[in-house]
């Protein structure tokens, strides 16, 4: 394993220190651990924002959220959307790393999905629970797409977790909130993020000063919104 400063220095920088009563791990009565995105009328959310707001577009993954904590460089927890215990599955999916070069803890977010499932706009479909299937049998991929407790922006979070050798989402961004409409269409034409099993993309807020501005409920986030 390489050393922990070798090409992470940027994020180790940029990690705040997880307590215990900070830790997605740590779920009080009330509060999710995975929360969802953003609720109510999308098109108010895109108003409020400044013209030149930087959105980041992904897919929506059909698929199971989960959260991983790494400690010392290892797995060390997993966890899937019901706050059930999965780590021994998530230690056996091939692309999910086993150990990755930095010791501080970190904790990271993304979904499992079936790749053998690539249909586009399939809403019916129903992803079988990792804890329901031995992860051998079936080709279940992690994509990973947030780093919790990190100061950097939503793409530099992405390209941190492409180094750190996980899956991440394809992306698009724009600084136009006008254009979003027109990737909406392509993605129900097929032409976007056709690699995946989708029912929708999601926008996400770059900044992270805006992200900690918009901020989040017991239940979901503030700072990105799916749209169908």
């Amino acid at each position: 394993m390489r050393k922990e400063t070798d090409g992470s220095d940027h994020l180790i920088r940029n990690l705040e220190r997880i307590s215990k009563e900070n830790s997605i791990f740590n779920y009080k009565s009330g509060r999710k651990a995975l929360l969802t995105l953003g609720q109510g009328n999308i098109h108010e959310w895109l108003e409020s924002l400044l013209p030149n707001t930087r959105i980041i577009l992904e897919p929506k993954i059909i698929g199971s959220g989960i959260g991983i904590q790494y400690f010392n460089g290892k797995v060390n927890k997993a966890i899937n959307e019901n706050n059930q215990d999965i780590t021994e599955s998530v230690r056996s999916l091939k692309n999910i790393p086993n150990t990755i070069p930095i010791k501080s803890k970190i904790e990271i977010r993304g979904v499992l999905y079936d790749d053998e499932n690539t249909s586009n706009n399939n809403f019916e479909t129903e992803f079988r629970k990792i804890e329901n299937f031995k992860p051998q049998l079936i080709r279940t991929r992690f994509c990973a797409f947030q780093i919790f407790h990190c100061n950097i922006n939503h793409f530099q979070s992405l390209q941190e977790l492409k180094n750190l050798n996980f899956e991440i989402p394809q992306t698009q961004f724009t600084n136009f909130i006008s254009d979003i409409e027109i990737y909406l269409q392509c993605w129900k034409e097929g032409k976007l993020f056709k690699r995946y099993p989708t029912n929708g993309i999601v926008l996400k807020v770059n900044s992270r000063k805006l992200q900690k501005y918009l901020g989040e409920n017991n239940l979901s986030i503030h700072w990105a919104y799916a749209m169908y």
